[in-house]
């Protein structure tokens, strides 16, 4: 599979079953642990108004989340290759600076209470198939689109 190495994943909302498999793989690529809390896509469903929504990080161009983590280039980075904003979990405090600063409601970033980390797509950044949400995705609802059709 040939992938564009810039972009970002785009949810639509018309396909999307609310069937977690993006979750869980997202889970399973970076804990190796099927688990929808450690997921950097969260769908979320409301059965009292029949809503589902994504939630997954839209690689901002001016990243606000970027522009206020004290700890940018170190613990929120961007790939140079791929473009991708992403957080290392290895040096994120768990400030929450980038969450707040985050101008889409609810946020596409969140904090991990349990890690004490800051969770956010990175488009499975160095997997050669691409973001693996989108792959795992059998309804067509996570789609891969490069930066320059945005």
């Amino acid at each position: 599979m040939d992938v564009p190495k810039s972009g970002v994943v785009v949810w639509k909302g018309d396909l999307c079953t609310a069937c977690g498999t993006c979750e869980i793989m997202c889970s399973l690529s970076h804990y190796g642990v099927a688990s929808p809390a450690g997921a950097r896509v969260q769908i979320t469903y409301n059965p009292f108004q029949d809503t589902v929504k994504g939630h997954v990080c839209r690689q901002c161009g001016s990243p606000k989340c970027y522009d206020v983590c004290p700890l940018a280039d170190e613990a929120l980075c961007i790939d140079q290759s791929s473009g991708a904003r992403y957080i290392n979990e290895d040096v994120c405090s768990g400030c929450g600076a980038c969450v707040d600063a985050c101008p889409f409601k609810p946020p596409n970033i969140r904090l991990d209470d349990e890690m004490g980390v800051a969770l956010k797509c990175d488009l499975c950044r160095g997997r050669a198939e691409g973001p693996i949400c989108v792959e795992y995705c059998v309804y067509g609802a996570l789609r891969f689109t490069p930066k320059d059709q945005r």
